[in-house]
């Protein structure tokens, strides 16, 4: 993955006009040092990570550009576990009372180590999705090793009963008859779901970062959880990204869905909600 920073170049007078005049813009490594924030140099800028093919930015705070930037997704994805362990506190109950659903297409090595991550957290999961052979080879490995899922995609019963969701890759969840009052953790950036949903849609996370990080101080005037989803993004595998973020020892502060942060009550009403039983006997 290619992250380009952008910051604010410590110009003298002179030197300021001069490259202002000319819209240059001193590039080190990824670093993209800007002599002015003004629309003439943020169009330069712009043609200029794309020709370094910049999948995602970080910029200082005070400077506005229109270019991918890392929304969450990452993230949350990573800290799946400490979500699930998140939630499940609020309404106190142990993760290994409980079972979980997760809505999965790509069959990759980054998805299969979420997935026996996640085996070993909580009582069962169940596997949705539309690549059944794939992934019912996977269950019949992890069953040698007395670590079980179950694979189905019935869209008629799979979710009509799911408590907690993981949507991992899905885009749409319309064709599913989804329990209304079900918890969802969404890690795509799109997911359509059916206007019947009464339950919480986790979108991002706001975290709180114990460790101090070399990029932190590197990077001062520029936000924190996105410098540090960026280095989990950069990782070359999904348990290189895990240890930096179980190391970092994490708190999650807030949920937020598509209509902003989730209130702690939300979670307390599905739970005493009749058609809510969140730990499946």
């Amino acid at each position: 993955m290619n992250i380009g920073y952008i910051k604010l170049d410590k110009l003298n007078r002179l030197e300021k006009i001069y490259r202002k005049i000319f819209k240059i813009i001193r590039i080190e490594n990824n670093y993209f040092y800007i002599p002015e924030n003004n629309e003439k140099i943020i169009k330069k800028l712009l043609e200029k990570l794309q020709v370094k093919n910049i999948d995602y930015i970080i910029s200082e705070n005070d400077i506005n550009i229109n270019y991918n930037r890392f929304n969450g997704k990452y993230l949350i994805k990573y800290a799946l576990p400490e979500i699930i362990d998140y939630c499940l506190n609020i309404i106190d109950i142990n993760p290994k009372q409980q079972e979980i659903h997760i809505c999965v297409e790509k069959f990759s090595k980054e998805n299969i180590d979420i997935i026996e991550t996640l085996v070993e957290r909580v009582k069962v999961v169940n596997l949705v999705t539309n690549h059944l052979k794939q992934f019912q080879e996977l269950e019949k490995r992890l069953d040698k090793n007395e670590r079980y899922i179950t694979v189905s995609n019935n869209k008629r019963k799979s979710l009509k009963k799911s408590n907690i969701i993981i949507n991992l890759d899905f885009k749409n969840l319309n064709e599913y008859n989804v329990n209304r009052n079900a918890i969802i953790i969404n890690c795509n950036k799109e997911l359509n779901l059916n206007k019947d949903f009464e339950g919480i849609c986790i979108e991002r996370i706001d975290i709180e970062i114990s460790k101090i990080l070399r990029i932190f101080s590197e990077n001062k005037n520029m936000n924190k959880q996105e410098l540090f989803e960026a280095e989990l993004a950069k990782q070359q595998n999904y348990d290189e990204a895990r240890y930096i973020l179980e190391k970092s020892k994490i708190k999650i502060k807030k949920l937020i869905g598509k209509r902003g942060i989730i209130n702690l009550d939300e979670f307390i009403k599905l739970k005493n909600s009749e058609k809510t039983q969140l730990v499946k006997n």
